[in-house]
């Protein structure tokens, strides 16, 4: 955890320390106190895995990021906002003005010109994003950026909370080591406060679709996988997971039924009265002919010899 801070600052240098400050903690940004003779900031980050962890508390700016800065930029990232004390006026490109206040969050992506204003004792707790975490999970950055979020679902208010502790930790004379599983914490957190904002009904119903039509495209194989489909599909394992939760079946009991369900018109199908059971229990992807036996009488109530016969 590293700590800055302009006071001892020659007061003509705490301006331009303080731009660049900012510029090589966030990215390259204009930076104008409202009172530059009077003005002050501490500036406190830490590393959390792929994240970095930023509490800010500074006397009243204005922020700029220009197009001019955004061409000389090599990376994309997105901000997280999550303003601890008073509030901010956030202007994305030629947008309308939004407040942004304490308990509430957005996220501002460095790839697009923006304007953040605040007063004085303002204190914001700030999440640097690689955005292709974003590209991971299948997630276009460019629908959730700006957006408002208040604590209106159980997922934000507990990422509001977690924000919050966090902004406890940190600060100039803390010793708070964050591990690993913090970082994946935190970002699952994100992730799931967001998924549900952005993720249109039609566009939910199309990946599930899309999951499903590869599942079923790869019945016969025994050792399918979630990584497997997701990777066909173009999203993470954990994002397929949650997409398939939404149906109210996992994968593997969508798997599992449409295997059953291919036996059993293997089964009616007199083209193959001639072949084993076993045979139709492996051409449909069981590797167990015991826990196909069993699984196949759960759902249907007879084995699969019985089945046939009737």
């Amino acid at each position: 955890m590293e700590s800055f801070s302009t006071y001892g600052v020659p007061a003509s240098r705490k301006v331009s320390f303080w731009n660049e400050l900012s510029s090589e903690t966030f990215a390259a940004m204009e930076i104008a106190p409202r009172d530059s003779c009077a003005f002050d900031g501490e500036l406190t980050r830490a590393s959390l895995g792929s994240l970095t962890l930023m509490d800010v508390h500074s006397a009243a700016v204005r922020i700029r990021r220009t197009r001019s800065h955004i061409a000389r930029a090599t990376e994309s990232s997105l901000l997280l906002l999550a303003p601890l004390r008073r509030s901010m006026q956030l202007r994305i490109e030629n947008g309308p003005d939004t407040t942004v206040r304490a308990g509430e969050l957005c996220l501002i992506d460095h790839g697009r010109p923006y304007e953040v204003v605040h007063g004085d004792d303002t204190r914001t707790l700030c999440v640097d994003i690689p955005k292709r975490l974003f590209e991971n999970e299948a997630m276009d950055a460019d629908r959730f950026t700006g957006r408002l979020m208040r604590a209106e679902s159980c997922n934000l208010r507990v990422l509001i909370t977690v924000l919050r502790a966090i902004g406890a930790e940190i600060h100039p004379r803390s010793m708070t080591v964050f591990n690993p599983a913090t970082a994946a914490g935190l970002w699952n957190l994100i992730l799931a406060a967001y998924e549900p904002a952005v993720d249109s009904t039609s566009a939910r119903e199309a990946r599930i679709r899309a999951v499903r039509a590869e599942i079923d495209a790869r019945l016969s194989d025994p050792g399918l996988r979630p990584a497997d489909v997701a990777i066909r599909c173009g999203f993470s394992e954990r994002y397929l997971r949650t997409v398939l939760r939404g149906t109210g079946e996992s994968f593997s009991g969508y798997l599992l039924r449409r295997r059953l369900e291919h036996c059993e018109r293997l089964l009616r199908d007199p083209a193959w009265a001639s072949r084993s059971i076993t045979e139709i229990a492996f051409r449909s992807g069981f590797s167990d002919t015991t826990h196909f036996g069993r699984a196949f009488k759960a759902r249907y109530g007879l084995t699969p010899r019985d089945f046939r016969r009737g």
